[in-house]
């Protein structure tokens, strides 16, 4: 055997070493690659699985709040009535409807309780303010038909009707006829409305303002008498 012979089979020799590496290399990296692909696929249907069971369970939890939001609901009317029953014991539907809707809202059985026994006529009334308020009628209305009292805090309009032989001459308000005063405060508005003398009364939580409209002297005006008033 020659030299060259020789470098021939330690090259052939080479190549198959190389090719064996590079086979086993491929076989290697195929497993690997088919492992990953394997446990990827796994992963995400477990991924997918364990969203579907959160879902499912979102759906549920969604369910019972509303559920549970229901019952609470209805256990509030149910207490809410008890208690009404209780406050009121015997008295008219309208008025266990009114005391229902309040404590549905909010509003605690003992300031109920306590509003209730507040209520009668008012005691140690003192007169603060007197003045006399033109009548707002169809045909007749000016500035003065408004009366600002307590630097604004309580606003007065009074609305009359004319009397049947009026004209733009004469459109006094006719006194034998109902009135209609419009009493604007900070709290709101309320509205009282009759034949004069009337009264009306703004409530505050330990005292209360009365008003009394009466006739005045001056034609088309109504005197308004403001009373401060304490509680029983």
């Amino acid at each position: 055997m020659d030299f060259f012979e020789t470098q021939e089979r330690y090259r052939r020799r080479e190549m198959r070493g190389w090719l064996l590496l590079l086979l086993r290399t491929s076989i290697v990296a195929g497993v690997l690659w088919l492992g990953w692909l394997w446990g990827h696929a796994e992963q995400t249907s477990l991924q997918a699985e364990a969203d579907l069971v959160i879902y499912e369970n979102n759906l549920r939890i969604t369910a019972l709040s509303a559920e549970v939001q229901t019952l609470e609901r209805l256990l509030a009317e149910a207490e809410a009535h008890r208690k009404t029953v209780e406050l009121t014991q015997g008295s008219e539907a309208e008025l266990q409807r009114i005391v229902t809707t309040q404590i549905a809202r909010g509003v605690k059985p003992e300031q109920i309780l306590q509003s209730v026994q507040r209520l009668g006529k008012p005691t140690n009334c003192r007169e603060v303010d007197s003045q006399n308020i033109a009548v707002a009628t169809p045909l007749y209305a000016s500035p003065e038909s408004k009366l600002s009292l307590f630097e604004g805090g309580l606003n007065l309009y009074i609305e009359g009707e004319n009397g049947k032989k009026a004209a733009r001459e004469s459109s006094w308000f006719d006194p034998s006829m109902p009135i209609k005063v419009r009493q604007v405060f900070l709290n709101g508005q309320k509205i009282s409305t009759g034949v004069l003398p009337l009264e009306a009364v703004i409530p505050a939580e330990n005292w209360l303002l009365k008003m009394r409209f009466v006739k005045s002297d001056l034609r088309g005006y109504v005197r308004v008498i403001v009373y401060s008033c304490t509680l029983r």
